[in-house]
C-alpha cells in the first residue's frame, strides 16, 4: 500500500483494517426496538381479539373501543421512548465507565 493510498483512506477504512468499527449510539438500538415492540403489541392485541370466543357484534364493539384508545396511548410514546433511551444510555455509561476510586 502506497502513502497516497493510505492518505485516501477514510476513518471507517482505517478502523476496518484494524478489525474495529465505530460504536453506534444507544438511540440506534432503542428506536427500532421500540417500534418493533409497539407493532408487536398492536398485532398481538388484534390477534387476541380475533381469536377470543365472542360474537361478531361484541368483537366489533371491542375493536372499536380499542381503536379509540390508540391515539391516547401513542401520544405518550415519544416521551416514554426518550426516557427509556436516556435511562439505557445512563446505565450503559455507568457499566462502561471505569469505577470511581474513593
Amino acid at each position: 500500500m502506497t502513502i497516497d493510498q493510505i492518505k485516501s483512506l477514510g476513518k471507517e477504512d482505517l478502523l476496518h483494517l484494524l478489525g474495529l468499527e465505530t460504536r453506534r449510539e444507544t438511540s440506534a438500538y432503542v428506536g427500532p426496538a421500540l417500534a418493533v415492540f409497539s407493532v408487536g403489541v398492536l398485532v398481538g392485541a388484534g390477534l387476541g381479539l380475533m381469536l377470543a370466543p365472542r360474537s361478531g357484534r361484541a368483537l366489533r364493539h371491542d375493536i372499536s373501543e380499542q381503536l379509540h384508545h390508540i391515539p391516547d396511548a401513542m401520544a405518550g410514546l415519544p416521551q416514554r421512548a426518550a426516557t427509556a433511551a436516556r435511562r439505557a444510555s445512563d446505565q450503559l455509561t455507568d457499566a462502561v465507565s471505569p469505577a470511581h476510586h474513593t
